[in-house]
């Protein structure tokens, strides 16, 4: 059935980040306003370009998803990344949480788009200030 193969395969990104889980012309679409957002075409662009920029930012960036809701080979989560700035006097960074609902598109057993919705406001308050938004 998709639905549990696409849902597996999400689960399992969540859990291994296997870079194998992404489809060659994977579309990775991020707010503009979160950090490094923008529109990321293939698999070299999300793992090559995107994600060295995110960490540029953050020492610690990890996705916890809370839930799952899917329909065919789509499936949306909800969750939180757990964050620790890079940018942060004391050299130590700033802790925080920034919740995320993520869109993901599979097909074939591999992962061919992701559309990611987040709390961009927290995001940006924690690496200007390192106090996370109210």
């Amino acid at each position: 059935m998709m639905t549990d193969t696409a849902r597996k395969t999400v689960e399992n990104w969540y859990a291994t980040g296997n870079t194998d889980l992404l489809a060659n012309d994977i579309l990775w679409e991020v707010l503009p306003t979160f950090p490094e957002g923008g529109r990321y075409e293939g698999r070299k662009a999300v793992v090559g370009t995107f994600v060295p920029k995110v960490m540029t930012h953050f020492s610690e960036y990890e996705a916890h998803p809370h839930s799952f809701m899917v329909d065919g080979n789509v499936v949306a989560t909800t969750g939180v990344y757990h964050v620790r700035t890079k940018k942060d006097p004391s050299g130590e960074g700033r802790a925080g949480d920034i919740t995320f609902a993520h869109f993901w598109t599979v097909k074939n057993g591999k992962i061919a788009a992701l559309y990611q919705v987040a709390d961009t406001a927290t995001a940006q308050t924690l690496l200007q200030t390192g106090e996370q938004a109210a």
